[in-house]
């Protein structure tokens, strides 16, 4: 996989000469398509986005996305010294790339892209509990794509952060191709159906679903709180870049100040 690594990154520049409000770096499993859609979606006006990949796992087992942190810290250090003005924030934007090794290993990969790059950084795992904490959600339903060895190893990370997981429901899907390309229809009937009266909110996880558009029905349909990781991710790393302007389609999350 090392060898690799130098044709992913591919120099990243920053994607839009409008960054006057805040600069946001972006390091994404592969091609990253979903998560540089997402983020043009989300972000407000003024805001820009370097981006740089790291290899992408063969498939979903809990074994290969054990090893999608391994260039993490490399490209963040592409990513700050790579263009000429640095990013406000770098975000490693991978919910399993930053919870599979359990609890704290998130807080351990912020650290060590910090010590290389100086710039305050941020992973999805960490997103995603403050967003749980920011709305309030004690016990969740989680709905993954993920094999179901996979879902019991992020299940143990959020309540090891504090947060009970009352159901969690995956997929068990195995190939990549096949989780990128859900519809957003199958991932609403997915988490609807998944919902419990006893949860409080619901999380949809893994950054490469298209899931955005389906957040707002969810939440006027069970009446609760919908996160997802691209959602949480953006929305730390906006309110570390001091942006805190309401962004309204995508959520309770996005459209409450930050």
């Amino acid at each position: 996989m090392a060898g690799d690594f130098s044709r992913e990154a591919k120099f990243p520049l920053w994607r839009s000469n409008h960054g006057w409000r805040a600069k946001i770096g972006v390091i994404h499993p592969g091609g990253g398509e979903g998560h540089i859609r997402d983020f043009y979606k989300v972000a407000p006006e003024g805001v820009a986005i370097a981006s740089s990949g790291v290899p992408m796992h063969k498939d979903e087992s809990a074994e290969a996305m054990m090893l999608l942190d391994e260039h993490v810290v490399e490209a963040a250090k592409i990513i700050a010294g790579t263009n000429q003005t640095p990013p406000d924030v770098i975000a490693w934007v991978c919910t399993a790339g930053s919870f599979m090794k359990g609890s704290g290993h998130d807080q351990k990969l912020i650290k060590d892209m910090e010590a290389a790059t100086g710039i305050p950084c941020t992973t999805t795992s960490t997103a995603i509990i403050a967003a749980f904490k920011e709305l309030g959600i004690k016990k969740l339903c989680l709905v993954t794509p993920y094999p179901h060895d996979v879902n019991q190893i992020e299940k143990k990370f959020i309540e090891d952060n504090g947060v009970g997981v009352v159901k969690a429901d995956g997929l068990d899907l195995v190939e990549i191709y096949v989780l990128a390309n859900l519809p957003p229809n199958v991932l609403y009937r997915t988490a609807k159906a998944a919902d419990v009266p006893e949860s409080d909110g619901l999380f949809i996880s893994c950054t490469g679903l298209d899931a955005l558009d389906v957040i707002e029905p969810l939440e006027q349909d069970l009446g609760k709180p919908v996160v997802t990781s691209n959602q949480a991710s953006y929305w730390l790393a906006f309110k570390m870049a001091k942006m805190g302007a309401p962004i309204q389609g995508y959520g309770t999350l996005l459209n409450r100040p930050r």
